[in-house]
C-alpha cells in the first residue's frame, strides 16, 4: 500500500544534488545573517559608556559595516539585518 499513489498523481522528488545546493544556499544566507547580528552586538558594545549609550558613534559602527558589506551574493543578506537590528536598538535606547 505504501507504493500505491493516493492523489492520482504520481510523486515528484526532486533532484539530491539540486536539493543539496539549495540547502547550502540557504545556510550561507543564514550564516550571514547571523554574523550581521554579530556586527550589530559589536557595535552595541563599542557604543557604551559609563554614563549612557552613544547614538551617534553606534550609528557610525552600523554605517561604517554596511560600507564593508557586499552587495552581491550571500553576504548582502547583512544589509537588512544590520537595518533592522540597528533600528531596533535605537528604537529600544530611547
Amino acid at each position: 500500500m505504501s507504493d500505491e499513489v493516493r492523489s492520482g498523481l504520481p510523486m515528484v522528488l526532486p533532484e539530491p544534488a539540486s536539493e543539496v545546493e539549495a540547502l547550502k544556499a540557504r545556510l550561507a544566507v543564514a550564516e550571514q545573517r547571523e554574523e550581521a547580528v554579530r556586527m550589530v552586538l559589536r557595535a552595541l558594545i563599542a557604543s557604551l559608556r559609563p554614563f549612557g549609550f552613544d547614538k551617534k558613534r553606534f550609528k557610525r559602527c552600523i554605517f561604517e559595516e554596511g560600507q564593508d558589506t557586499p552587495d552581491e551574493g550571500p553576504a548582502s543578506s547583512r544589509h537588512a539585518v544590520l537595518h533592522q537590528e540597528g533600528r531596533r536598538v535605537l528604537r529600544e535606547a530611547r
